[in-house]
């Protein structure tokens, strides 16, 4: 028994994830002539009610990277409701404790991804910091960070891991979602060029059928 396969922690996720199916964020296929023109700033306000949540199976593979890793020390970029900030916090009571920063635009989404660690009665592990990441990730990081987990705007990816690089320990990982969207080329060319510094990798998880990229690297040193 681990804490996320908990009753307790089972029983919310499922529920999470039923309300987020009932809360799809809306497409450009839907609603081109909202979404045209929109900065990723106001998209991401307009979309503050909507969960944005990872997948189950990508959940439970940061879980086990966490576990695996030992890590103590995390820092996540994109909270929204808090479905991922549940998959590292469980891992971080398992792993015997620890600090989990996360990052969250949207003050709405950060009230509510509060409520639902509390539910989870992980809470005491998170420090939620709200606003944009560039600014509230800025200082007052630990020392020694072990996991990095980036899901927040696309276009930020890269001026995040380089803001917090410098904190992020060798042999730390860094894990990144949606991997396949637009703006990216830039950051995975990073990840992939050994000069800087990180072993990378790439995969692709598929449910039914949507698919979602994804890339884990590993911190080789500075």
């Amino acid at each position: 028994m681990t804490t996320l396969t908990s009753e307790k922690i089972a029983r919310l996720l499922e529920a999470l994830y039923a309300d987020a199916a009932n809360n799809p964020p809306p497409s450009r296929e839907a609603g081109p002539q909202i979404l045209s023109g929109l900065s990723a700033r106001e998209l991401y306000h307009m979309m503050r009610q909507v969960y944005m949540a990872i997948d189950a199976d990508f959940g439970q593979l940061l879980y086990t990277l966490v576990r695996a890793s030992g890590a103590r020390e995390i820092v996540e970029f994109g909270t929204s409701m808090g479905v991922s900030t549940i998959y590292l916090a469980c891992a971080l009571r398992d792993n015997g404790g620890g600090h989990l920063i996360t990052t969250e635009f949207e003050a709405e989404k950060i009230e509510r991804a509060r409520k639902n660690l509390s539910d989870a009665g992980l809470v005491d592990l998170v420090e939620f910091r709200e606003g944009d990441a560039l600014d509230s990730l800025k200082s007052d990081l630990p020392e020694s960070i072990d996991f990095v987990f980036l899901d927040g705007a696309k276009e930020m990816y890269l001026d995040v891991l380089k803001r917090i690089e410098p904190n992020i320990r060798a042999g730390g990982l860094v894990a990144s979602d949606n991997t396949d969207h637009d703006g990216l080329d830039e950051f995975l060319a990073y990840l992939r060029d050994t000069q800087n510094g990180y072993l990378h990798s790439e995969f692709t998880t598929t449910r039914g059928d949507r698919s979602s990229g994804h890339a884990v690297s590993m911190r080789c040193g500075a």
